[in-house]
């Protein structure tokens, strides 16, 4: 989960497509049984990713794009976990049990979070 106020900023969508422009550009996406969801901290920074290309870059990798709001750090909507199995790797601020439903959140870089949704497990950045 990409996005909310603290993981949704210019920069961080700088992140968000640097690692997934790499993923495309070696033909890789979304790994199978992952989803990525990248929220945009204001229609601003919306409208910063549009004006660069980010938003076609999001989309063809597999992401799912989520317009403002309140989201996953305060478990509501769209990357919440359903399960205590589930885990999720966050761009949030708070990782406290139960914030994000009842499955495990990491905490972690926008590089990260984009980095481990193509890769399928929790990851670095690969260099590119």
């Amino acid at each position: 989960y990409g996005g909310s106020c603290t993981g949704g900023k210019k920069t961080d969508m700088d992140m968000y497509a640097l690692v997934l422009k790499q993923a495309l550009a070696e033909n890789r996406r979304v790994a199978d049984g992952v989803q990525l969801f990248i929220q945009f901290g204001s229609q601003h920074i919306r409208k910063y990713a549009e004006e660069r290309g980010y938003i076609d870059v999001f989309e063809r990798a597999g992401a799912t794009l989520v317009d403002p709001s309140c989201g996953a750090c305060i478990r509501a909507g769209p990357g919440v976990s359903m399960s205590p199995e589930q885990v999720t790797v966050s761009a949030i601020n708070r990782n406290f049990p139960g914030r994000s439903g009842p499955g495990q959140v990491y905490l972690a870089s926008p590089l990260v979070v984009a980095a481990s949704a193509i890769a399928g497990h929790i990851v670095a950045p690969e260099p590119s």
